[in-house]
């Protein structure tokens, strides 16, 4: 489409509005006489004609130049509409801007000219994963959140008032009075001042609310209510409010709010991305985004995804090694898999070329039992650009529903290839035959002494000025503390009786062995015990010793499905690096 009467103002392309409603199908407005909206299927934007602040699916953006009447003609930024539509720029073989709109995939869902002009006859706003419907008026702008649906945030397009939505799992009902006892502990644990309160037993759904006044002088009414094993939080503040009394202009909007979704109403924005039990997930530097499970744990900037139960999700990007190939990675990654597990704790069950994303991938399917049964890991591997790609999918013993998602979320992954590489340069490299034989020294400048830590141990604490360390590995860790003024045979005495099991616990823990050694050229006792703990059997190795009046122990713990020659070794060599540096 060839955009006609366009002008520059300020580097920004103007166009006339009414455009987009001609030829694309989206529904254009005016309301309050100068607030704009402009709708298509799920996506909505808001401008206010003579501002350069507008919201695009409730994220606030600066425009290049405000929308302005000329001639009676509404002039708007380009760009941001067309952002709005999911559209792209391109420029014609003429020389002339064209817009580029793929239609959206239901039907339904594309913008009817109804004659109303609030988001497209949407009467009512609300969230159909977590159960909740709100009064949509005019003016209402919904906020960004972060990407976490349990939160919503909304403004007034006047900046008059603002509300926030919170909602939370809670297993056990709380009646009116309870839910505002807990409001009174809530607000007074912040330092507010409380200026009205009640609990409505008889209400449809009982629920609390109270007004109070903040630390900044703000005033805000909070609402809790209790609703099939949640609870649902609404907090509400006036910019302008002086008196509680100010608030009760705004009780038809809260007393609209319902713990229901009618998810067969067409005249209800839903605000939430799960569908099939998946949501979005995106990171804007990788240009990487995909869908998992909806009620996993969320962390979008390390793209890192956990369900309650232990499956998880991880991302990691890194450069690829010179003459690197998906079948060389996944010969690494099967060697990684042998070096770190015992032969009867791992399965390779499959591996299968793919396609990711329009590129080729490779998908490793495995099973591990640490010893508390089995769980299946996914290693899907892409590499594109010089980078790598690495996807890892496990699912816990037992979540057979979170290892049926695999494939779903798999197919959901789209990734920006050309943004990484604008993005980022020389990134990290995880080439396995390199890295684990490197080693980093530690160096304890207040303790006095120095370690050779492996490149492929992660560090949990690794501050070495203070008195503890430690770093995990694939199925075990490394503790160092360093207690000033201590005795020696005193702490193995402690971990002597620790070891004593005196209630004959068939999972342990028991003493192995208790041994009289040196390290780093100083006396030494080593205490070797085993255990089963939370259904994992493991072996800790300590080793306690002391030099300028401290007393040192180093603790090793290794699970026995991962206490192969290599990892033992590995251990051995660690701990023989430690010497001491004289500087204490």
């Amino acid at each position: 489409m060839a955009i006609e009467r366009p002008y520059t103002e300020n580097g920004t392309v103007m166009v006339p509005l009414g455009v987009f409603k001609k030829t694309f199908g989206s529904t254009v407005s005016l309301e309050q006489n100068n607030v704009v909206k402009v709708t298509y299927g799920a996506h909505s934007g808001v401008m206010t004609i003579g501002s350069d602040i507008a919201w695009k699916d409730g994220i606030k953006v600066k425009l290049g130049s405000a929308p302005r009447m000329v001639s009676d003609v509404l002039m708007v930024p380009l760009r941001f509409v067309a952002d709005v539509l999911g559209a792209t720029l391109s420029q014609g073989s003429g020389g002339e801007l064209m817009v580029t709109l793929v239609p959206v995939d239901n039907e339904e869902d594309t913008p009817k000219d109804t004659g109303i002009d609030s988001d497209v006859g949407k009467t009512q706003i609300g969230n159909s994963y977590f159960q909740w419907t709100l009064n949509y008026p005019s003016g209402l702008i919904a906020g960004n959140s972060g990407g976490d649906e349990s939160v919503a945030t909304f403004s007034s397009a006047d900046n008059l008032y603002y509300v926030e939505i919170h909602v939370s799992d809670h297993a056990v009902a709380v009646d009116a009075d309870g839910l505002l006892e807990q409001l009174v502990r809530e607000v007074e644990a912040g330092g507010e001042l409380i200026l009205d309160r009640e609990s409505f037993p008889k209400a449809a759904v009982p629920y609390a609310r109270l007004i109070s006044k903040d630390s900044s002088g703000a005033l805000w009414e909070s609402r809790l209510l209790y609703a099939e094993g949640r609870l649902y939080e609404i907090y509400l503040t006036d910019n302008k409010a002086v008196n509680y009394k100010d608030f009760a202009k705004y009780t038809g909007l809260l007393n609209s709010f319902q713990p229901s979704f009618d998810t067969k109403s067409k005249k209800i924005r839903d605000l939430s991305t799960v569908k099939s039990g998946l949501r979005d997930a995106y990171n804007e530097d990788y240009g990487i985004s995909l869908q998992v499970p909806a009620d996993w744990s969320k962390d979008d900037q390390h793209l890192y995804y956990e369900s309650k139960q232990g499956s998880h999700l991880s991302v990691a990007v890194t450069s690829a090694p010179a003459g690197s190939t998906l079948e060389s990675w996944a010969e690494d990654l099967k060697m990684k898999t042998k070096e770190n597990f015992v032969a009867d704790a791992y399965i390779l069950k499959d591996s299968n070329k793919s396609e990711i994303s329009g590129v080729s991938a490779q998908i490793n399917e495995l099973q591990l039992n640490y010893g508390n049964g089995v769980t299946t890991e996914y290693q899907a591997l892409i590499l594109k650009n010089g980078y790598r790609y690495y996807f890892e999918y496990v699912t816990a013993a037992g979540q057979d529903d979170d290892k049926a998602k695999f494939k779903a979320i798999i197919s959901s992954i789209d990734i920006d290839f050309d943004l990484l590489k604008e993005n980022f340069g020389r990134l990290a490299s995880d080439d396995y035959k390199t890295l684990k034989n490197k080693t980093l020294t530690k160096v304890s400048k207040t303790y006095g002494y120095a370690i050779d830590i492996p490149s492929l141990w992660t560090p949990y604490q690794d501050i070495f000025e203070t008195q503890s360390i430690e770093y995990r590995f694939s199925g075990g860790r490394l503790q160092i503390n360093s207690k000033p003024e201590g005795s020696v045979e005193y702490t193995v005495n402690v971990l002597k009786d620790a070891y004593q099991n005196k209630n004959n616990d068939p999972k342990g823990p028991r003493i192995e062995g208790v041994v009289e050694s040196t390290i780093a050229d100083v006396p030494a006792t080593i205490i070797t015990a085993h255990q089963i703990k939370n259904g994992i059997p493991l072996r800790s190795k300590q080793v306690v010793f002391g030099k300028n009046d401290v007393v040192y122990t180093i603790t090793v713990t290794l699970n026995d499905a991962n206490a192969t020659a290599e990892q033992q070794a590995l251990l051995d060599k660690t701990l023989q690096s430690f010497r001491f540096t004289g500087s204490k």
